[in-house]
This record gives structure tokens, C-alpha cells and sequence, in this order.
């Protein structure tokens, strides 16, 4: 497999027994989103992953999803139900009754600053449409519903067009990222970044607090995002086509193409992408998905994506576990159809001017591809395996390493099958890399294997072997 699994994790699937069901069924890496319960639930649910990591034996990797920039309704005590052009009022306070009063908190003053009369407010992914009708206060709007509405505690709420300027990380996410900090997770993902700039903040905290090992993942889901798309990309360690809020930014029908978008400019760019949202929405409530869901799945994998994230199938749906499987089995079927669409995604990847370093890369996973062999590489930081995953090869890379932060991370990364040796030199790593490789039967009688390390200041190593014994 390819394309790698990131799956939600959440009160459907917070169960140990069910989060190492999954991590069976083919997730490499769950993803915890901060906007959602609290220290005691988040520390129940590392601990559910990291003891389903030792029982299936393979790394995963914790992602930790900050809130950023955004603007979530307050505590409503019942929900608010209207019914198409019916007016409800939005005002600042943190709770409300909610009900039939058709009262909505929103406890974000800025949020009244940047809000006018005639703005489309839109919730819950596109779901509750609301247009501004009349601004009676500073504090205060009232909005008439566009469609049929049921708003419910804390959703985010996106006004079409316009991004708020708030602070990129706020009191709040800070104490996340201690969280994140204290529990080793490998990735923090920052939701409504604006531009690059957004992204050093949360990078020059990590590093600030000891820990510039952590992933940060740029979620693409403003305006302004796509427009500064390659200074984030500069920055980030990977990219997320976050389509939740970017179809309530843009219109649904321009989707596909944002997509399209960011998936090949991080390819060309070498840049770790990841898709999210919707990919089986109906499995919240079904125990199969649609026609148009498998068809939406097979696109990504054809883009050449390195991840595919569920969201709320598997977070808060009925069938978490079946929605990892279906998706699982959607990806594999499609890349053993893929034929010539991989080797345009793999020219794509190539196309780009390399250093040394890459050159090197490219060169070694060529020569593999064009002797048909088992690729097996050890790397002690995970840097050569980035790289090779950015090339899109095409068979997979059984990297072995020393350091399990570094598995974690490169999990996720297209083609990689990460596992672990216990190595103090490079040396020591490839020899019980491919040892390790022919135990998990990665490599067979007969098989040509490629045996390389990772990037050092010295001469680069790569050994050709033909495996006469297992």
C-alpha cells in the first residue's frame, strides 16, 4: 500500500480494543483534534494508541489537531432546530438556552467586528447556511436560515469570503501543545492558517520548548491559504487539503479543483500532502459507503496523495472499524490499477531541480525500479526516507531505524513500510535491516534487494544482493 490511512480518533472510537481494531484494519496514524473534550479524555485516548502501536507491532503516529484562528459557537443547552427562512439571533455570550428561543452564542468578539449585513455564514461542513439580515447591536446579528438548521455546541463558524485575524496560536492552543509536548506525539496540525508566518509561530515555540522534532502540518482551509500556498509550503512539514471549512470558503463545485491544486503543487514541490473530510461520510451512520465516496477515494489515491484522513466516521460513526477497512481496501484496489497514472505521478515528483542529496535519492530508487527489486534502507532521522517518499517510487520502501519518533513521522509518508532494529552505526542498521526484512518476509528466496542507508557527510553505500536464503 501507497497511500497511507490517518483515522480520527474520538468518543466512537476512543476503546483500546477498538483503536488497536483499526490500527489492524490498516491505520498507520490517528489524529486527536484539541477543539474536543478534555487532558483526562486526550490522555486515555495516547494511551489506547501507544499500547495498540506494541500489540500490532508496527509505528503510529499521533497527530494533534490545534484549533488556531477560528471562531466556534459557545455552549448551547439545546440545540437550536429552524426551518428555511426562519430568523435566529447570534450574539456575544458563551452559553445560551438555545431551543425555541432560536438564541446562538458566539463568545468571539471579533467575530461581530468582521460580520456585516448580507454576509453568508456557514457551519457544521456546509451543512447550516445562515445569511445576515440585520446588525441591531455591535454584539449582535440576526440571520435568516438558507436551508432546514439544526446548530449545535462549539461548531465553527465561517463567514464565505473573509478570514479572521486573530491571534495564529491562542491561550488555548498553547496549553495543547504542552499536552502534545508532554505525550511525545509526532505531528501538530494547525487549522485556518493564513500564511507562512502562522507556521513559524508554532515552530518557534516547538523549538523553544525543546522540541523541534515535531511534525507541524499546514491544514489548507482559507482564502488566504491558497493564496500564500507556496511560502507555507516553505515552512511546513506537510500539507493538508482540509475540504471541511474549504468548502465553506469557496463554493462546493470549486472542490475538486483546490484540490487538484495543492495536491500537485505539493508534489512537484516535494511536500508530504494529505486529503481530509467526507471521504466516507455516509459510514457515520452506514455500515458501507457510496458509490460517489469510493469514487471520491479512488481520485485522491490517483492524485498520488501520501495520506487519506477520516474525520467524523471514525471519531464519532457507528462503524469506525469498517470505515478503516472500506478505506483500506478502496486505496488497494485502485493502486493495483493505477498502471500509467503512477508513472505520471512519479514524473511529476522527478521533475523538480534536485541537490546533491536528492540526486543521490533519485538515482538509487531508479536503479531499484528498473531491476524490479525489494528496497530496504536504514536511517537514523528519517531524512532519506522523506526524501525518496517525495519521489513517488514505485514499489515500496522498507525502512528500517534505531529511532522510533523517526518511524512515527515517516508513517505516514507514501510507500514507506517503517520497522524497527536495534543499531548503534549504519552499518550495524543495514545489516539487521535486511535481516529483519527477510523475518517479516518483506524479501523472499529469489528476490533482488537494494540496501542503502541514510544521507551522511561520507560516501554514500548502496549494496545489490540476490536473497538465496530467508
Amino acid at each position: 500500500m501507497f497511500v497511507k490511512i490517518i483515522a480520527s480518533i474520538g468518543p466512537a472510537s476512543s476503546a483500546p480494543e477498538t483503536v488497536e481494531r483499526m490500527a489492524r484494519a490498516g491505520a498507520n496514524a490517528f489524529r486527536l483534534n484539541f477543539a474536543h473534550g478534555n487532558p483526562e479524555q486526550w490522555k486515555q485516548f495516547v494511551e489506547a494508541v501507544r499500547e495498540a502501536e506494541k500489540k500490532v507491532g508496527k509505528p503510529i503516529a499521533l497527530i494533534g489537531d490545534l484549533r488556531g484562528p477560528s471562531v466556534r459557537l459557545g455552549t448551547l443547552e439545546n440545540p437550536v432546530e429552524a426551518k428555511k427562512g426562519e430568523i435566529i439571533v447570534m450574539k456575544l455570550a458563551n452559553e445560551a438556552k438555545g431551543g425555541d428561543e432560536k438564541v446562538v452564542p458566539v463568545p468571539v468578539p471579533h467575530f461581530f467586528e468582521v460580520v456585516d449585513v448580507g454576509d453568508l455564514i456557514v457551519m457544521d461542513d456546509g451543512r447550516v447556511r445562515l445569511r445576515v439580515v440585520d446588525k441591531p447591536s455591535p454584539d449582535e446579528i440576526e440571520v435568516v436560515a438558507v436551508t432546514d438548521a439544526r446548530i449545535t455546541s462549539r461548531k465553527a463558524v465561517v463567514i464565505r469570503g473573509k478570514d479572521y485575524e486573530l491571534p495564529a496560536i491562542s491561550d488555548y492552543d498553547l496549553k495543547c501543545i504542552e499536552f502534545a509536548i508532554e505525550n511525545d506525539f509526532d505531528y501538530i496540525s494547525l487549522s485556518y492558517v493564513r500564511r507562512a508566518e502562522d507556521l513559524e509561530i508554532l515552530k518557534s515555540i516547538l523549538h523553544k520548548k525543546g522540541r523541534p522534532d515535531i511534525g507541524v502540518i499546514a491544514k489548507i482551509e482559507t482564502r488566504s491559504a491558497v493564496e500564500n500556498l507556496d511560502s507555507i509550503m516553505d515552512v511546513a512539514d506537510v500539507v493538508m487539503v482540509a475540504r471541511g471549512d474549504l468548502g465553506m470558503i469557496f463554493s462546493l463545485e470549486d472542490i475538486h479543483y483546490y484540490q487538484t491544486l495543492i495536491v500537485s503543487k505539493c508534489i512537484s514541490r516535494g511536500k508530504p500532502v494529505i486529503v481530509a473530510t467526507q471521504l466516507l461520510e455516509s459510514m457515520i451512520e452506514n455500515p458501507v459507503p457510496t458509490r460517489a465516496e469510493v469514487v471520491d477515494i479512488s481520485t485522491a489515491v490517483e492524485q498520488g496523495v501520501d495520506a487519506l484522513m477520516l474525520t467524523g466516521e471514525t471519531s464519532i460513526g457507528k462503524h469506525p472499524v469498517e470505515a478503516v477497512t472500506w478505506l483500506k481496501k478502496v486505496i488497494d484496489h485502485t493502486e493495483a490499477r493505477m498502471g500509467d497514472k503512477l508513472e505520471a505521478i512519479a514524473r511529476a515528483a522527478r521533475c523538480r531541480h534536485f541537490d546533491l542529496g536528492y540526486r543521490f535519492v533519485r538515482g538509487v530508487i531508479e536503479l531499484a525500479e528498473d531491476l524490479e527489486a525489494k528496497f530496504i534502507t536504514f536511517s537514523m532521522k528519517g531524512n532519506t526516507p522523506r526524501m525518496m517518499a517525495s519521489i513517488r517510487p514505485k514499489m515500496k520502501l522498507f525502512v528500517a531505524s534505531n529511532n522510533w519518533k523517526a518511524l512515527r513521522k515517516i508513517s505516514i509518508l507514501w510507500g514507506v513500510h517503517p520497522f524497527y532494529v536495534e543499531a548503534q552505526s549504519y552499518d550495524e542498521g543495514l545489516a539487521k535491516a535486511f535481516s529483519e526484512a527477510k523475518r517479516l518476509g518483506y524479501v523472499n528466496i529469489g528476490d533482488i534487494a537494494v540496501l542503502t542507508y541514510g544521507l551522511r557527510e561520507e560516501k554514500q553505500y548502496v549494496e545489490i544482493l540476490k536473497v538465496a536464503e530467508a
